[in-house]
């Protein structure tokens, strides 16, 4: 089920060959993450283990946090049932439900990155829903990680 919902969020395209120079593609494979789309305006990864499933989106370039989340709101699959958002001093959080698989997708944006001009968008999908404080803990966790990728 990870991998089905995975892929509805991954975009596909050609792949470019020009990894932005701020992010360590060794640390990105080493921790377990596929790149999957690589272009001059973003760069996106992901992984499934047996209990959740991460697509990570790298938006390099002039653009905010606030209008990438604004953007996943509005290009959500029909099957990802817009349930609540909230915001807090790290990033903006919205929960989806898939209404197919019955899992959930937690959708969270980075609103301020170590490396400038780019911009971390997560999809963090899990079969249990999470309180409040257990997905603090997973984006702090998540948005650690991948910080930890970029130069």
């Amino acid at each position: 089920m990870k991998k089905i919902i995975l892929g509805l969020f991954l975009i596909l395209g050609a792949m470019s060959f020009a990894l932005p120079k701020n992010l360590d593609v060794n640390k990105v494979k080493k921790a377990g993450y596929e790149i999957t789309r690589d272009e001059d305006s973003a760069v996106i990864f992901g992984k499934a283990t047996d209990t959740v499933g991460i697509t990570v989106a790298l938006f390099i370039g002039d653009t905010s946090a606030k209008d990438v989340n604004d953007s996943i709101k509005a290009t959500a699959p029909k099957s990802q049932k817009f349930l609540s958002s909230r915001e807090t001093k790290k990033a903006y959080i919205s929960k989806y439900k898939d209404t197919e698989y019955n899992g959930f997708t937690y959708s969270f944006v980075a609103k301020n990155s170590k490396s400038k001009d780019t911009v971390i968008s997560v999809l963090y999908m899990t079969d249990k829903e999470l309180k409040d404080a257990d997905l603090d803990k997973a984006i702090d966790k998540t948005i650690n990680e991948i910080e930890s990728f970029l130069k």
